[in-house]
């Protein structure tokens, strides 16, 4: 079977999709002989414009790292305009696929655009085109490209190809409601796709393919869903036919992922955990031999770790096995701040090449950690912040504000703790509250003076509107009434409170992979932060 596997816009430009890569290893082991050709046209709508911007090939330049000096900021800071100026006409691309979506039109700009895409898409006349969403952007491009697909399709050979949507995206909407909008989707995977892509592959009727939601006749119906995967012998996600020198970044930088789930799983407001079949990890020699692997077969040095965090004796485990091989690797993980993470272990990480940690906080009130049950003590957070920042790495405080029943009290001890905090820190992100379905907070709103509106729309069409699992809501006053949530207001305060704590850092400004890069080579003047030049950086 001819295959392409799809990843739209919109994400960073600086991404390379894991996903079609996984999918990708996953299909040459359990499908032999099936052709699977990869179409990254994130990257490829990113390349577009910046080569229509009149200083785009600068930037290009800049942050492939052949011009200038990538790790100066003021010179990061001085290209800065120019990529500004792309996402905004991304967005703007973004909006006429939702429109495209809605009624059928377009600028010509975007109909160009998207008939480029299909045109490369079909051009190896696939019988099945798997279509991977990621984000909550990428949903209006994804519509979009299955609808003109499905005109264009199938004109080589006059067969009908396939059309089938999956990624986690699936998980945090309506696929009915996707599949009555956007009828030129035959089917959705929802939750994790190995065993319906392989049997997808395999041309077997859509009934007997697991975890599948498709159209039959005039009903929506939805297939049992796929056995929990393990990861013990799961093919190596391949990145070899993705053009990894086109991404903005001077040297590769990979996802990778080491376990699937959260070994934690009870934080009453998370809905990560949605697509997954339950947690599990990969061994760990199996885990370092693939970072191993990647290095000696593309030259990448540099790993973004796309795990919702590695509990910290696996973390041990996989340092000290990166240190038994002395591999010269440099990688970012998600982290819990819990007492386990003592200075010892990151120390250890440290020296195993662990330059960043995006670290869980949410809040610097204990009464609020208790009631989302995140399972953490401000106390010990403060201590691993600024032990972590001793140990060499850098610090991303990741702060959610607005949470049910937040109270002034509440925003006075977050903004006592991050003041605290703040010089072990190199950035924060700074996010209101969000309501998703079937999270505990949902399940139970009246009880934290929550109520609910309804659910929010990614995209509407002729036909439906498509529900987000990210429910719209107000809250309940103590007088009955109803007020706009806390988030925003929160957010609002911790903005103003900051400028007394300093500018915002450079490093926040930077997309991940960037802050990689950026901390790899400051932590460690000796070790070349851009081992490459840029004639090689991919094998």
């Amino acid at each position: 079977m001819r295959v392409v596997l799809v990843f739209p816009p919109r994400a960073s430009a600086t991404y390379v999709p894991l996903g079609i890569a996984s999918l990708a290893a996953f299909i040459a082991s359990a499908v032999p002989g099936t052709g699977v050709r990869l179409a990254d046209l994130n990257i490829d709508t990113w390349l577009r414009l910046a080569n229509a911007d009149p200083r785009g090939q600068d930037l290009l330049d800049f942050v492939r790292g052949k011009t200038g000096t990538f790790l100066d900021p003021g010179q990061t800071l001085s290209i800065k305009p120019v990529w500004d100026r792309l996402r905004r006409q991304m967005s703007l691309l973004c909006r006429q696929a939702e429109t495209f979506v809605a009624t059928g039109e377009a600028d010509t700009l975007f109909l160009s655009l998207l008939g480029n895409h299909t045109s490369q898409i079909l051009a190896s006349d696939p019988e099945l085109v798997g279509i991977s969403v990621l984000f909550p952007e990428q949903v209006p491009f994804a519509a979009a490209l299955a609808r003109t697909i499905r005109q264009a399709g199938g004109k080589k050979s006059g067969a009908r190809c396939r059309v089938v949507m999956g990624g986690a995206m699936m998980s945090a909407l309506s696929v009915q409601d996707l599949l009555t909008a956007v009828p030129e989707i035959d089917a959705v995977v929802c939750g994790e796709g190995e065993d319906a892509v392989a049997a997808l592959c395999t041309g077997v009727a859509f009934s007997d393919i697991p975890g599948l939601t498709f159209r039959q006749g005039d009903e929506i119906r939805t297939n049992p869903k796929s056995r929990t995967i393990s990861l013990k012998n799961l093919a190596v996600p391949d990145f070899s036919q993705l053009p990894l020198d086109a991404y903005f970044n001077p040297v590769p930088v990979l996802p990778v992922l080491f376990s699937r789930g959260c070994a934690w799983r009870k934080c009453r407001f998370c809905s990560h955990n949605f697509s997954f079949g339950g947690y599990r990890r990969k061994p760990v020699e199996a885990f370092v031999s693939e970072l191993a692997e990647y290095q000696k077969t593309l030259g990448v040095c540099y790993f973004y770790s796309a795990d919702e965090y590695i509990l910290p004796r696996d973390m041990d485990a996989i340092c000290e096995e990166i240190l038994a091989r002395r591999l010269k690797i440099f990688f970012h993980i998600l982290g819990k701040p819990t007492a386990d993470c003592t200075p010892g272990r990151l120390a250890l990480w440290s020296a195993a090449g662990c330059r960043w940690i995006g670290w869980g906080i949410e809040s610097g009130s204990q009464r609020l950690l208790d009631l989302v049950n995140k399972g953490t003590c401000v106390r010990d957070i403060q201590a691993v912040l600024k032990d972590s920042a001793a140990a060499g790495i850098s610090n991303l405080g990741l702060m959610i504000f607005g949470l049910p029943t937040s109270s002034d009290p509440d925003l006075d001890q977050t903004l006592a703790f991050l003041s605290d905090v703040y010089d072990s820190l190199d950035g924060l992100t700074a996010s209101a509250f969000v309501l998703f379905g079937n999270t505990h907070f949902a399940r139970n709103a009246r009880r934290y003076g929550i109520y609910i509106d309804g659910p929010g729309i990614l995209i509407n069409s002729s036909s439906a509107a498509v529900k987000s699992s990210r429910l719209k809501f107000r809250e309940l006053a103590s007088d009955g009434s109803l007020r706009v949530p806390r988030g925003a207001l929160e957010v609002s305060r911790w903005q103003r409170y900051r400028r007394w704590l300093g500018e915002v850092p450079l490093l926040e400004q930077l997309p991940p992979e960037h802050w990689l890069i950026h901390v790899s080579g400051r932590w460690s003047p000796a070790v070349p932060a851009l081992p490459f030049s840029s004639d090689t950086e991919t094998a």
